[in-house]
């Protein structure tokens, strides 16, 4: 009966993680020793937006969050404890910037994004998001990805990783209108 009832509790709390994992990527944070050359690659000017895919514990968005404390920062998350725990913990610290949401990122609009973080899985982040946000984000918007390379990018790229203990950060960003 114990084991009954502990492999049920089990199948609860993992169902979420691997229905996240499916859509974007496993659970696995940013290292918090990158958190601020996210924010500087970021650049977000007051009333930007910045939307955090897959947020996970809040980490990232959090540390967005304070760091502009002008700009709208919100995080999506799709696996049900993460966002209980990332949303407790923007209640209890803040900051009053920052909008923890549950559900599906890749169902969010992306028109109105400045910047999109996402740190996913290589195959996931090149037909899902690359797609969507090619389609769908405003020309200049950037999205940055942690570690994992986009391929055939129809805008600018810039790579970041001064050393082989620095984690990769690119930055794309969509091609402006160009004006006539």
């Amino acid at each position: 009966m114990f084991s009954t009832s502990l492999a049920l509790i089990c199948f609860i709390l993992l169902l979420p993680i691997a229905l996240a994992a499916l859509s974007l990527a496993p659970w696995v944070p940013t290292k918090k020793q990158d958190l601020e050359r996210i924010s500087q690659y970021s650049d977000l000017k007051p009333g930007q937006i910045f939307l955090e895919m897959g947020c996970g514990d809040g980490r990232v968005c959090t540390y967005i969050a304070r760091k502009n404390p002008e700009a709208q920062v919100i995080g999506i998350e799709l696996a049900l404890w993460l966002y209980v725990y990332a949303r407790i913990k923007q209640m209890i610290t803040g900051p009053k910037n920052l909008k923890i949401i549950f559900g599906n990122a890749l169902k969010h609009d992306f028109s109105v994004i400045d910047v999109l973080y996402v740190f996913g899985l290589p195959e996931t982040v090149n037909k899902k998001v690359k797609t969507k946000v090619i389609k769908e984000m405003k020309p200049g918007a950037k999205l940055i990805s942690y570690i994992f390379t986009i391929k055939d990018w129809p805008g600018t790229i810039q790579e970041h990783q001064s050393s082989k203990d620095e984690a990769r950060i690119l930055v794309y960003q969509k091609k402006s209108v160009s004006k006539h």
